[in-house]
């Protein structure tokens, strides 16, 4: 009975994997397609390595569809180091590869440079447009002259897309070097829009303000159509009027706002100095406190830690991205999964120490929490994953010239501060 059993399973084992090891591509394709339809992403790459030695470039591109349904960072990279150059020039797969890092939570724009440099691209308007929003967060030389090459030999018909164009218009307000000539270049692109939709119009305003093109932006606000602006515009438009100190025109606006968003009101908060209290008030009375809105640091911090306890929500862990030795390292606030932890927090505590001599106060208002037991102000921020990720760049044997860090959430402000004194 035992030795008929054996034999049973070794002859059920035998016709299982001579099944599996014979499928044609056709069926591998079709067996994958039916699971990313059903949104079984992870059964989709866990039947894909097992027929990975049979795939043809069709399963390939779905198993990296489902890498970016999944967010499998690290699987996407590892598929893509085994493409051959055929399939690294297949067009489906250069989309792909493209969307994949172009995600925000992957959001690396020099690896889609690089696909750019290794690849033969053929590049169409999705393409295109995420190789401008590439070029536009890197702002290098090589992405400038990536960016303009692709700006150049864009083909006429492109020039009824509005999402494209838009692209194209912030990457080119963005470029540090030669920014005259960049902004005149932006501004011949947005003249060739026949019909401006808000987007494009509030990316045009934004670009002028952040060149300090405070005039103009109102300029173009005022010429948007009514029925386009909405909560962004406005808060761009105000911006640009607090770097030049455009008292009226802020009012002027901020007045003919019909709905006043916590945005807005934030926004406009600088210049309505014996009103804000009042303003703050109203708004309250119909919608939950926002603490951007205070400038006072201690008020800030009790509205944060009142409304925690309200509402008693879980907040998201934030992650940072940075490359390192051609490898993408992820941080998590407080971690200390790596090998070298020590190291990195030895580093961070170093980086504080010089920020220190020069006159950095750590800023309390930044902390979304209640301190626990033995924290502080310092050790709280100087833990978050940006700070930890310059860190572990900075302990490396070979010292980064350039360093990148992407997060999945906004950089606090005392973190900023710290990328822009020491970095």
């Amino acid at each position: 009975m035992f030795r008929r059993i054996v034999s049973l399973y070794q002859n059920l084992y035998k016709t299982s994997s001579i099944s599996s090891s014979s499928l044609s591509s056709r069926e591998i394709y079709s067996r994958m397609k039916q699971l990313m339809d059903s949104k079984e992403y992870k059964k989709t790459l866990d039947f894909f390595d097992q027929q990975s030695h049979s795939c043809t470039d069709f399963e390939i591109n779905l198993a990296l569809k489902a890498c970016i349904s999944l967010n499998e960072y690290q699987c996407g990279m590892n598929i893509q180091k085994t493409l051959s150059q055929n399939s690294l020039n297949n067009p489906y797969i250069q989309a792909t590869l493209i969307q994949f890092y172009s995600l925000i939570s992957n959001n690396m724009p020099t690896k889609v440079l690089d696909l750019f440099d290794e690849m033969n691209i053929k590049s169409n308007q999705a393409i295109l447009t995420v190789l401008f929003g590439a070029c536009s967060r890197v702002t290098n030389d090589r992405a400038m002259k990536i960016g303009r090459k692709l700006l150049n030999q864009m083909p006429k018909n492109f020039l009824n897309d509005n999402k494209l164009l838009t692209s194209a218009i912030n990457m080119l307000m963005r470029f540090g070097d030669e920014k005259a000539d960049s902004v005149k270049d932006a501004q011949k692109i947005f003249k060739l829009i026949d019909k401006p939709d808000a987007i494009t119009y509030t990316a045009m305003i934004n670009s002028f303000g952040l060149n300090r093109m405070d005039s103009e932006a109102v300029d173009l606000y005022r010429k948007m159509p009514n029925y386009l602006q909405d909560e962004v515009s406005s808060v761009c438009v105000l911006n640009a009027c607090y770097h030049s100190g455009l008292l009226n025109e802020a009012h002027s606006i901020f007045n003919e706002v019909s709905h006043k968003t916590k945005n807005i009101i934030t926004a406009m908060s600088p210049f309505l100095f014996d009103e804000a209290q009042k303003l703050l008030e109203d708004y309250e009375k119909s919608n939950p406190p926002y603490s951007a809105m205070y400038s006072d640091h201690e008020e800030a911090e009790n509205i944060r830690v009142n409304r925690v306890k309200e509402v008693g929500k879980k907040f998201q862990v934030g992650l940072s991205w940075t490359e390192v030795n051609g490898e993408i390292v992820q941080l998590k606030a407080h971690d200390r999964s790596y090998s070298r932890s020590k190291e990195i927090y030895a580093e961070a505590e170093r980086i504080s120490s010089e920020l220190i001599k020069h006159g950095h106060n750590y800023d309390s208002s930044w902390i979304t929490r209640p301190l626990h037991e033995n924290e502080t102000t310092k050790s709280v921020l100087c833990a978050h994953s940006e700070r930890l990720a310059i860190a572990f760049n900075f302990i490396q044997e070979t010292k980064p010239s350039f360093i990148q860090i992407t997060k999945n959430l906004s950089v606090c402000g005392d973190c900023r501060k710290l990328s822009v004194i020491f970095l």
